[in-house]
């Protein structure tokens, strides 16, 4: 299973407090954090979230300061199996398409994983991972 979504990507101080108070401003705007993945250099950190509601994630960023972009990102279901990563990798790079960064988790309890991945060709990369 493949689907496109929208990630936003927000820059922000390296420092304590700073997640909590992402976190605060998308509950007080009823947006659920569905994927999230933390980038940290020295001073700043990149936070890439999934959210159930773009939009509303969007507006309450946005009153509260937040800088951010948006990027068009595809959320891949994987059978959680040794190669299964590699299949979709060598797929891509036949494709032409290079990855970016990815991002995921496993679910032991139900034999998948799903990866969040940033692609070059997010139109071929959809073609090649719908087969």
């Amino acid at each position: 299973m493949m689907e496109k979504r929208t990630q936003l990507s927000i820059a922000m101080e390296n420092a304590p407090g700073q997640l909590g108070r992402l976190c605060r401003v998308l509950t007080q705007a009823d947006v659920n954090i569905r994927g999230m993945c933390v980038s940290d250099a020295t001073d700043v950190s990149v936070i890439r979230v999934l959210v159930s509601d773009t939009p509303a994630a969007e507006q309450a960023l946005r009153q509260a300061g937040f800088a951010f972009t948006l990027q068009e990102v595809l959320v891949v279901t994987l059978d959680d199996r040794p190669g299964a990563l590699e299949d979709l990798a060598v797929r891509l790079g036949q494709a032409g398409v290079n990855v970016h960064y990815l991002y995921g988790a496993a679910n032991g309890a139900e034999g998948k994983a799903q990866l969040v991945l940033r692609v070059s060709d997010v139109e071929t990369a959809s073609e090649i991972l719908s087969d």
